[in-house]
């Protein structure tokens, strides 16, 4: 496989560290190769790209498998952000180590390498990437490299890229420094003294001890240290991606979406993150029917993973207090239907979340250049049916109700048995496939009986780092059996000033034997500016014979949802926001006398998540 990227090979040598003996630090030169292979059948400027390291030891070429490779990413005017290099094995070939970026503007863009060997010793590398703005490509151009020794390496023709070492060492007792783009610093080494400037030259990153940040090419904004206490993206669970991307089960979102996760500890080889949201307010629900009072919501997930036998082993675990707090009943939501406690319908409230909503484990592994695969399952789990749920999705995650057209679209989010595969190619299309639960999780502080008695497939397509695409069908084998299908299109942009847009468009379908289909749509969106979000939700359902107490019938409901949070105050990388929001609904008259002629919901809450 080597000889056939040989035209396209540049090739660094960098200095390796060897421990002690005697008790006394000692510093060995090993010398290695790494050898970057573009992919010249990816796309180019503004689409993603693929790289491919190959580490070997530069005397016997053996190839270097048990490496950590930790790559972070940085183009002008935009944050450090981090990357996963995943160890990749294609037939008995091995050393491999994939990389997948996305360049998001003009101008060079740089890649910091870390790579860690099995002994814990670090060698940094980076590298600039110079687009051709005018042929909308990246060029490579002849440079000469001088590396240590007096090695002149020619950089000649590397596919479309140009690379450029920019570093190449680090070891346990080398005090000496490398200039960087400005040439007014250096990095040192593990004693973590002293920086390595950014491209303005105005900061730098310290060594191992985590202690300083790398400032970004703005030098506005840094990335901590190797400790992981702050700044360091989780890798994804389910492919090469970021993690941005993997929603609630194995849905996806847009790569650009926001992610607010506290970054953990590492324990027992598994690299953990907290994310989720916890609301406590009031709210009047307003009319006839509706419904006042002190409300919580909460969804609390930890997310774990490691790396094992060349793919990825995930922990997925969510939990809520709402049972505990609120009580069976739930919190009050106007036309709010579909659950029952006691054998009698809730009517007019949203039943609380399961006090284990999520209790699984997944699998993925690369298994060509253009294909990879994952399984996904556990006792309490989400089926690949409809979309990302409600609390998770960036487009309504600050939105303390839940919509009404909740049961035909994400309804199923919470199932007493899950299996799922799924398959996906060049990590942009996936076809995955669930059996599961499709009965209530009535038992909301325990686990119920797991069953496999329904079964969905679901279609997801990400054509780009700003959308996201999916349609699904499911039998839902529960008290009345019926099927449902859902089409959703997912959009997320994070503007230059820090700025982020998200929006959800679905349509939801659910179908009754014997009784007309009944259709759900929803248009929200969340638009984070500074410290403010400010929400918008649009919705119309029909609720055919679901409404409690009033004549059988097919009445389409409609609201409309305005708010607004604001982030207070920050601290130890949890947000704390207050927020208000008012609801508007449209509904056939003859359910005035039931409901009221005009009834308007208003809100406030305390809002807690992480950064």
């Amino acid at each position: 496989m080597i000889n056939d990227f040989l035209p396209c090979w540049f090739m660094l040598t960098f200095l390796g560290m060897v421990g002690t003996a005697h008790g006394e630090v000692r510093t060995t030169s090993v010398h290695y190769v790494a050898v970057v292979i573009p992919h010249v059948d990816q796309q180019f400027l503004g689409n993603k790209s693929t790289l491919l390291f190959y580490i070997s030891n530069s005397y016997a070429l053996k190839p270097l498998t048990k490496l950590t490779v930790t790559a972070y990413f940085s183009v002008p005017h935009v944050k450090y952000e981090s990357l996963t290099i995943y160890p990749v094995i294609y037939g008995k070939d091995s050393g491999y180590y994939k990389l997948h970026l996305t360049s998001l503007a003009a101008g060079k863009c740089k890649i910091f390498l870390i790579i860690q060997s099995r002994d814990k010793k670090n060698v940094f590398v980076s590298f600039t990437i110079t687009p051709d703005i005018t042929n909308n490509l990246y060029r490579s151009t002849h440079q000469d490299l001088i590396w240590q020794k007096g090695v002149n390496v020619k950089n000649s023709t590397v596919g479309l890229l140009k690379l450029q070492c920019l570093g190449s060492f680090q070891s346990t007792q080398y005090m000496a420094g490398m200039k960087g783009m400005s040439g007014n610093a250096g990095m040192k080494g593990m004693s973590g003294n002293a920086g390595m400037k950014g491209m303005n030259g105005k900061a730098g990153m310290k060594g191992m001890d985590g202690k300083a940040g790398m400032k970004g090419m703005d030098g506005k904004a840094g990335m901590k240290g190797m400790d992981g206490k702050a700044g360091m993206n989780m890798r994804a669970d389910f492919g090469d991606w970021k993690a941005n991307r993997e929603g609630s089960g194995t849905s996806w979102q847009p790569d650009s979406s926001p992610m607010f996760s506290k970054i953990l500890s590492p324990l027992g080889g598994f690299n953990f993150d907290l994310m989720g949201t916890i609301q406590a307010g009031y709210v009047n629900d307003g009319g006839k029917r509706g419904n006042k009072g002190l409300f919580t919501n909460s969804m609390l997930m930890l997310m774990g993973n490691e790396k094992l036998g060349g793919g990825i082993l995930g922990l997925h675990f969510m939990t809520s207090l709402d049972a505990i707090i609120n009580g069976r009943y739930g919190v009050p939501n106007l036309f709010q239907t579909g659950t029952e406690v006691n054998g009698v319908p809730i009517a007019d409230q949203k039943d609380p979340h399961n006090l284990i909503s999520e209790l699984a484990l997944s699998y993925s592994h690369s298994l060509t250049m253009n294909w990879s695969g994952y399984i996904y399952g556990g006792p309490v789990g989400e089926p690949a049916l409809g979309g990302d749920m409600f609390m998770h999705r960036p487009s309504g995650s600050e939105i303390p109700e839940a919509p009404i057209s909740h049961d035909w679209f994400d309804g199923s989010h919470i199932s007493f048995g899950v299996a799922t595969a799924g398959i996906v190619y060049k990590n942009k299309l996936k076809l995955e496939g669930s059996f599961f639960n499709g009965h209530d999780p009535l038992q909301l502080y325990t686990i119920g009986a797991i069953e496999f008695n329904s079964a969905s497939m679901r279609l997801s397509y990400n054509p780009n780092s700003d959308c996201s695409y999916s349609a699904s069908y499911g039998y839902i084998n529960s008290d009345v059996n019926q099927h449902r299908f859902t089409l959703s299109a997912a959009y997320s942009h994070q503007y230059s000033n820090g700025d982020n847009l998200s929006a959800m468009a679905y349509f939801g379908q659910n179908i009754f034997h014997g009784l007309p289909r009944s259709n759900g749509w929803l248009l929200e969106s969340t638009y984070n500016h500074r410290r403010d979000a400010l929400f918008m939700r649009l919705e119309s359902v029909d609720k055919t014979n679901d409404l409690v107490n009033v004549p059988a019938g097919n009445y389409t409901v409609d609201k409309l949802l305005l708010g607004d949070t604001h982030n207070f105050y920050s601290s130890h990388q949890i947000d704390y926001g207050l927020g208000f929001y008012v609801g508007l609904y449209h509904f056939p008259g003859t359910l005035n006398s039931f409901y009221g002629k005009n009834p308007i919901t208003f809100g406030m809450f305390l809002r807690i998540r992480p950064t």
